[in-house]
C-alpha cells in the first residue's frame, strides 16, 4: 500500500510513483510448517541480513535528492517508511513490474532462490534490482550495496519505464533523479555493541544518516548494562526525531509514534508446556534448553556450565538453539526497520515482562469471577500486575517510555498497556497500539505494512453494525436500545447500518455486503484454554475468524464490543489476531470479559466522535489526526466517565459538576494535554473533601475496575490519517 493509498480510492493513475519496492525472496518451504517458539516461516529467518540492509538504502527516488532535515521530517510522520515485502520464491512468478511503479529491489539469501530470481527478471521489460548474499551475473553482493549502485539501476528504469508509457507525468522521479546526491554521513560519537538489543536504534539512525563502528567490548550478563545502552541510543535517537517537530507538513500528516517497545516471546502453551520433545536422555540436553527459554528474565539465556556443555554436544538442542536465534535476530530487524521507517525508538524489554503471566492470570482470573465485586481488591491485583511490570522493565526504560510525544507501539505479547506511567497504565497515558509478538508470520505482516491511508470524515459517515446476540439474552437490546438513545445526537451525520444475525452465512452475508470503513461487532467473544482458537458466537452458534478470513470481506477499522478478543491469559490465536490475519488493518480488542452496559456505552460514544468530533478537529481550523489518536481519547474519556457517573448516580456531585468535569476533559484530551486525569481527581477530590491519599486511591479503583483498560488497539490504527477537504484547502492544497 503506497504511503498515499486511500480507502476506496488509488494514487493519481498517470503519476509515475516514486517509492521503492524491496522485495525479500525467502527460500522455498512448506508454508504450512513454522518455527516451534514463534510460529516464523522457516525460509524467512534465513533472511535477517537483508532485512537489516534495507536501513542503509533510500526508501524512494526522493528522498536522496533531500536535505537530510528533509529526509528526517519524511521518516518521521512516516511518508518516506520503507516499503519492503516478504516473499515466498514460488509466489515470483505472478508479479509483473509496471511502468506506473518501476522501481523494484529482489533482495535473496541462497543460491537457489538468486537463480530463480535471476530467471524472473529476465522476463521483465523492466528489470528490478538483485542485491544478493550469493554471487552471481547481474547481482550485487549484499556486503558492496550503496546508494550509487541503486541510482545508476533506476536511471536505465526511468528510461524503460517512459518508453514503456510516454503518457506517464514523470517530472518529480525525474528531478529526484537529477538531483540525487550522497546521503551526508554523521560518525556516532563511540563505538557500540554488536548486539541484537541495539541494532533497532543503530537502524533507526543510519536512515538518517549515522555511521557506526562496532565495539569490541561485548556487554556482560548484568541486565542494567543492556538498559543503560538502550536508553542512551534511544535518547540519541528521540533527540534527532525532536529536531524534525517544527515541520509544517505534521498539520496535514501527524508524525507516528516516536517509541517501539518490543518484547520477543514464546508461544504461550511454551511457557506452561513446554515444546515437547523427546522425552528420556535423548532429549535431556532439549528439554534443559527449553527450560532456559521458559526462566529467562534478562537478555541472555543464562545457565550452569555443565548444562551448556551438554547443550553444546546435543544435536537437537542445538537445532532449537540455532532455531531461537533466528527468530530472535529477524524480529529484531523487522521491528527495528518499522521503527527505523519513522525515525522511532525502540526500547528492548528483558524477558522478565513475560514472567508476568502469573499475576495477569490472578487479574484475568478476578476479572472473570461474579465474586470478585470489591473494588479495592481488584485494585489491589491489578497493582500487582502493575508492579511486575515495571520491575521487569526497570527505571531507566521507563523513563525512556514516559518520555514519549506522539505515541508507542507495542511488539509485544504480554500486556505491556498496563504498565504504570505517571500514576496511569501506558495505554491511558499515551497513544499505544500493539503487534503481537505471535504468531511471528502475522507480526512480520504486518510490520511491514508501512504504507498511510488517508481518509476524509466522510469516510465514517457509513457504519455496520453486526448484532450477534440471541433474542433471548438478556443482554441482546442493550447496544441498540444505546444507540437509538444518541440518535438525535448523531442526527444525520452518520448512516448506520444494523443487521442481526443469527447464523455463520447471515454473518458472512453481512461483511460481504458492506463497503465502508468501520465494522462494529455487539456479540459475546470466548476464548477457552491457552492453546485453543478464540470464537464468536453468532446466534447460537461458535465461529471462528481464522476459519472465515478467506471468505469474508473485512473493513480497515474493526470494533470488538465482546468479551476476550484478545484475552490476556489465553493463546495467540485471538478473534482480533484472525480479523488482522484476514487484512483488517486495525482492530478494538478486549483483554478481559467487559460489561455490556459500559460497552455499549463505549461504542455510542464512538460514533459520537465520528460524528461529530471527526469533521470539527480536522476541519479548517483544526489538524489531521491518525485513528489511534481518536480511540485513545475515546477511552481516556470513558475512564472519566468511570470516574463521575457514579458519583452523579449517588449525588456527591450535581450535573453542573459533571458537565464540567466532563468538558474539561474533552478540551484537555482533544489537546494533548497530560494532566487529563490528575485534573478529573483533583476536582472530584476538592469537591468530596478527600485527603490526596484517599483520592489516589480512589483514582486506582477506578482505573482497575474500568472498561477503559480492558481495551486495546491492535495492528496499525496510526496508518489511518483523518483529514478534511477544508483542512487540505487552508494549507493551500488545489483540490
Amino acid at each position: 500500500m503506497s504511503a498515499s493509498a486511500s480507502f476506496g480510492e488509488g494514487p493519481p493513475p498517470r503519476v509515475m510513483r516514486p517509492e521503492i519496492d524491496y522485495f525479500v525472496v525467502i527460500p522455498e518451504d512448506d508454508p504450512w510448517k513454522a518455527s516451534p517458539f514463534q510460529g516464523f516461516s522457516f525460509g524467512i529467518t534465513e533472511a535477517w541480513n537483508l532485512v537489516r540492509a534495507v536501513a542503509s538504502l533510500p526508501a524512494d527516488v526522493l528522498e536522496p535528492a533531500l536535505p537530510i532535515q528533509a529526509q528526517a521530517g519524511r521518516r518521521t510522520n512516516g511518508v518516506a517508511a520503507w516499503r519492503w515485502n516478504p516473499a515466498a520464491a514460488y509466489a515470483i512468478d505472478g508479479l509483473a513490474i509496471s511502468a506506473f511503479r518501476p522501481f523494484w529491489v529482489m533482495m535473496t539469501c541462497d543460491r537457489s532462490t538468486a537463480r530463480k530470481v535471476d530467471r524472473w527478471i529476465a522476463s521483465q521489460a523492466i528489470p528490478p534490482l538483485h542485491i544478493s548474499e550469493i554471487d552471481g551475473r547481474g547481482r550485487i553482493r549484499l556486503r558492496d550495496i550503496e546508494a550509487r549502485h541503486l541510482l545508476d539501476h533506476f536511471r536505465e528504469t526511468f528510461e524503460l519505464a517512459m518508453q514503456a508509457d510516454p503518457t506517464l507525468d514523470s517530472r518529480l522521479v525525474r528531478e529526484g533523479l537529477e538531483k540525487w546526491a550522497p546521503r551526508p554521513t554523521f560518525p556516532f560519537g563511540r563505538p557500540v555493541p554488536g548486539h541484537n538489543v541495539v541494532i533497532p536504534n543503530l537502524m533507526s539512525l543510519e536512515g538518517v544518516g549515522y555511521a557506526f563502528i562496532e565495539s569490541e567490548k561485548l556487554l556482560q550478563e548484568d541486565p542494567a548494562d543492556y538498559r543503560r545502552e538502550i536508553a542512551e541510543l534511544a535518547d540519541f535517537v528521540l533527540n534527532a526525531r525532536s529536531l524534525t517537530y517544527s515541520s509544517l507538513a505534521y498539520r496535514t500528516t501527524p508524525p507516528q509514534p516516536d517509541i517501539y517497545i518490543t518484547a520477543p516471546s514464546l508461544y504461550s502453551h511454551i511457557y506452561k508446556e513446554g515444546l515437547g520433545v523427546p522425552s528420556g536422555k535423548r532429549g535431556h540436553a532439549a528439554r534443559a534448553l527449553v527450560r532456559m527459554m521458559q526462566r529467562q528474565t534478562g537478555y541472555r539465556l543464562l545457565g550452569h556450565g555443565k548444562v551448556w556443555r551438554d547443550i553444546l554436544d546435543d544435536e537437537i538442542a542445538m537445532g532449537l538453539l540455532d532455531i531461537r536465534r533466528r527468530e530472535v535476530s529477524f524480529q529484531t530487524v523487522a521491528a527495528g526497520l518499522a521503527a527505523a521507517g519513522t525515525l522511532s525508538a525502540t526500547v528492548r524489554l528483558p524477558s522478565a515482562v513475560n514472567r508476568a503471566n502469573g499475576s495477569v492470570r490472578q487479574m484475568s482470573s478476578h476479572a472473570r469471577s461474579d465474586q470478585m465485586r470489591s473494588p479495592r481488591k481488584l485494585a489491589k491485583t491489578f497493582g500487582e500486575v502493575q508492579f511486575r511490570l515495571a520491575e521487569a522493565v526497570g527505571p531507566e526504560l521507563l523513563r525512556v517510555i514516559a518520555s514519549s510525544q506522539t505515541g508507542v507501539k507495542l511488539v509485544a505479547d504480554a500486556p505491556l498497556e498496563w504498565l504504570p506511567i505517571n500514576g496511569l497504565p501506558l495505554g491511558l497515558c499515551k497513544t499505544v497500539s500493539r503487534i503481537t509478538t505471535t504468531p511471528g508470520n502475522l507480526q512480520i505482516g504486518l510490520l511491514a505494512r508501512t504504507g498511510l491511508i488517508h481518509l476524509s470524515p466522510d469516510a465514517f459517515r457509513n457504519i455496520l453494525i453486526i448484532s450477534a446476540l440471541a433474542p433471548e439474552d438478556p443482554i441482546s437490546a442493550i447496544l441498540l436500545d444505546m444507540i437509538e438513545e444518541w440518535q438525535p445526537i448523531y442526527g444525520n451525520q452518520v448512516r448506520l447500518r444494523i443487521v442481526k444475525v443469527a447464523t455463520r452465512g447471515e454473518f458472512i452475508a453481512a461483511l460481504n455486503a458492506f463497503q465502508g470503513a468501520v465494522m462494529i461487532f455487539d456479540g459475546h467473544g470466548g476464548h477457552d484454554g491457552a492453546d485453543g482458537v478464540a470464537t464468536l458466537r453468532v446466534g447460537r452458534d461458535e465461529i471462528s475468524i481464522w476459519d472465515l478470513k478467506t471468505e469474508i470481506r473485512i473493513p480497515p477499522i474493526v470494533i470488538l464490543s465482546a468479551c476476550d478478543t484478545q484475552a490476556a491469559d489465553r493463546s495467540h490465536a485471538t478473534t482480533a489476531n484472525a480479523f488482522l490475519a484476514g487484512g483488517a488493518v486495525t482492530v478494538l480488542g478486549s483483554l478481559l470479559p467487559v460489561d455490556a452496559r459500559d460497552a455499549a456505552m463505549l461504542v455510542a460514544r464512538l460514533i459520537w466522535r465520528l460524528a461529530e468530533f471527526l469533521p470539527a478537529v480536522t476541519g479548517k481550523d483544526g489538524r489531521a489526526h491518525l485513528w489511534s489518536e481518536v480511540v485513545a481519547g475515546m477511552l481516556r474519556l470513558h475512564l472519566i466517565l468511570d470516574l463521575i457517573s457514579p458519583l452523579l448516580k449517588a449525588g456527591s456531585i450535581t450535573s453542573a459538576n459533571y458537565h464540567d468535569i466532563n468538558v474539561r476533559a474533552i478540551t484537555a484530551t482533544t489537546n494533548r494535554e497530560d494532566n487529563w486525569w490528575d485534573d478529573a481527581l483533583h476536582s472530584v477530590a476538592a469537591i468530596l473533601g478527600l485527603e490526596p491519599e484517599r483520592a489516589a486511591e480512589m483514582g486506582r479503583e477506578v482505573i482497575a475496575a474500568s472498561d477503559a483498560i480492558r481495551y486495546i488497539q491492535l495492528g496499525n490504527p496510526e496508518l489511518i490519517v483523518i483529514k478534511s477537504k477544508a483542512l487540505l484547502r487552508d494549507e493551500g492544497y488545489d483540490i
